[in-house]
């Protein structure tokens, strides 16, 4: 496994472990913008018990309320990183995926929560977490390759 982000000496990092996804539709990517201004990728902590796939779909369920088709595992990354609005610092492992979106379900469970349909380009620089924007840096050359595997 890679790992990035600087790791500072004497800091004491908590690890968790989460699933995210890059979801397709045609050509374009499902980016969520929460709370207005926070860019980030479908997914989140996977809870204890819980396999990644199956933290996918839940997350994607609870952000846009759609089933997740066609999953296919990526790479898995660490990342260490500091959480300012935690105060805390954190190793994040993160399982990455590629999915095609499925059927609607309902409304989402989180209501702050916006879908948008873009290309990775355009959004890479506004990604929240670092390891989304290191994710879609590395894979904006294999875009098409990803989407057609």
């Amino acid at each position: 496994m890679k790992y990035i982000g600087k790791k500072i000496e004497g800091k004491e990092y908590q690890e968790r472990r989460t699933a995210c996804g890059l979801i397709f539709n045609k050509e374009d990517i499902g980016i969520i913008i929460e709370h207005k201004d926070i860019y980030n990728m479908i997914g989140g902590k996977i809870e204890d018990g819980e396999e990644p796939i199956e933290t996918l779909n839940r997350e994607a369920k609870e952000e846009i309320d759609y089933e997740l088709k066609n999953i296919k595992f990526i790479e898995n990354l660490g990342c260490y990183h500091y959480i300012d609005f935690l105060d805390k610092y954190e190793l994040a492992i993160i399982d990455f995926y590629r999915a095609d979106i499925g059927e609607k379900i309902a409304e989402p469970i989180e209501k702050d929560i916006q879908l948008i349909w873009t290309k990775p380009e355009q959004v890479v620089d506004k990604m929240h977490f670092e390891y989304h924007r290191y994710f879609l840096k590395q894979y904006i050359e294999k875009f098409m390759d990803i989407t057609k595997s």
